[in-house]
């Protein structure tokens, strides 16, 4: 029992906080001696001045020292570092930056008092106690060494106490992290999602390309070249499209890749056909109004029938069908197809799993649009998306 008390006072980390104890009681002197330089100019020119006059005007010149020192962005910072290193406290969201706010000011000269206050507290009782009793009794100065040493271990923890109330982040340092945490996970899904769009689409069209190869390798040498053309045009074209996602994490580098909109859906289309999906696209909308959208929005439906058709070679079957619009104040793609066969015991349609369709709505509904998909009728599986139109 007494080992472990002996361990506790007598540690590394307690002789750490009795160091920064004393590192307050040597800033306290600091402020004293200056204070006095202060006081001194100002009374001599006075006569007579009563002793209490020169009490109150050092302790005003000495609350606007170290509220002046405390009210310095940059004392937060340090304090902030010598409070984990020396007392080894830990602050949720790391060390404390320079104030920035008026608050964040007044907590850090609520800190530096605290720390004042104790280490003077400790330096100044652990110099006189001592001395004190031993000249009352010889053998009360280890009594008093013992007193001063739990009496600092005692303002250690009380400094402990107050050290994330003073020194820890404000509700508007919290806030702000939230928001840059939040921005970086919104930023870590999109990536993901337009890996998982782009490439996932070309990894479909190659599978189901080189599965059909395979089959017929020895007996249609021409669909066998085709479909080599078709997985090297797709490789290609995810190749390209990963490039571009890789430039958004490179901050210092441009993505020498634009991402596909509206006016490459022929094309989508195209590489589908050839692997060997039966699609029809019905696009109503002309060059004219694709050139007119908004490029978000053109960009956005280009992903969802790209997330579409790679479903439709998953988990469906042709035929498919594909139909762009425009009613009045929206923009409207809509891509239909055979339900997939069955592999349920009952006869029921094939669960989809993954995180196609909840990308799909996700995509739409962040820049206010609307999207379905499911069972529609005659046993066929729909996808709609619906945005409102915005012009460039």
């Amino acid at each position: 029992m007494l080992s472990r008390i002996a361990r506790r006072l007598l540690g590394s980390r307690a002789l750490l906080g009795l160091a920064f104890l004393m590192l307050g009681g040597a800033l306290a002197t600091a402020f004293a001696l200056l204070t006095i330089g202060l006081l001194t100019p100002l009374l001599d020119p006075v006569q007579d001045v009563p002793a209490a006059v020169s009490m109150v005007v050092g302790a005003v010149i000495g609350v606007l020292l170290v509220g002046l020192v405390g009210a310095l962005p940059a004392v937060r910072r340090i304090e902030g570092v010598a409070t984990e290193s020396l007392l080894g406290v830990a602050f949720p969201g790391g060390t404390p930056r320079a104030a920035a706010r008026w608050d964040d000011r007044f907590r850090s000269v609520a800190w530096l008092w605290a720390h004042l206050v104790a280490g003077a507290t400790f330096v100044f009782g652990a110099a006189a106690l001592p001395v004190f009793l031993g000249d009352l009794r010889w053998w009360l100065f280890p009594v008093g060494l013992v007193v001063s040493v739990v009496g600092g271990a005692a303002l250690v923890a009380g400094l402990r106490l107050v050290a994330l109330p003073l020194l820890g982040a404000s509700v508007h340092e919290r806030i702000a992290a939230l928001e840059r945490q939040t921005a970086e996970l919104g930023a870590r899904n999109r990536i993901a999602r337009e890996i998982h769009d782009s490439v996932g689409h070309a990894l479909s069209l190659v599978t189901v390309q080189a599965a059909a190869a395979r089959r017929v390798q020895t007996r249609d040498p021409a669909f066998v070249a085709d479909a080599l053309a078709a997985i090297e045009d797709a490789s290609r074209q995810a190749a390209a499209e990963l490039d571009h996602v890789l430039g958004l994490l490179r901050a210092d580098e441009a993505p020498r890749h634009t991402t596909p909109d509206l006016t490459a859906l022929g094309d989508l289309v195209a590489a589908t056909r050839r692997a060997g999906l039966d699609v029809t696209l019905d696009d109503k909308l002309g060059a004219e109004d694709v050139a007119e959208l908004s490029p978000v929005a053109s960009r956005e439906l280009y992903r969802v029938a790209q997330e579409g058709l790679a479903n439709v070679l998953r988990h469906g079957s042709g035929p498919c069908r594909i139909r762009l619009g425009r009613r009045s104040a929206e923009v409207e793609l809509e891509i239909t197809n055979e339900i997939g066969t069955p592999t349920t015991r009952s006869g029921r349609p094939r669960r989809r799993t993954g995180s196609g369709v909840a990308g799909i709505v996700d995509r739409v509904e962040a820049i206010g649009g609307r999207a379905t998909v499911g069972p529609a009728d005659g046993g066929r599986w729909q996808l709609r998306a619906v945005l409102p139109w915005v012009a460039r």
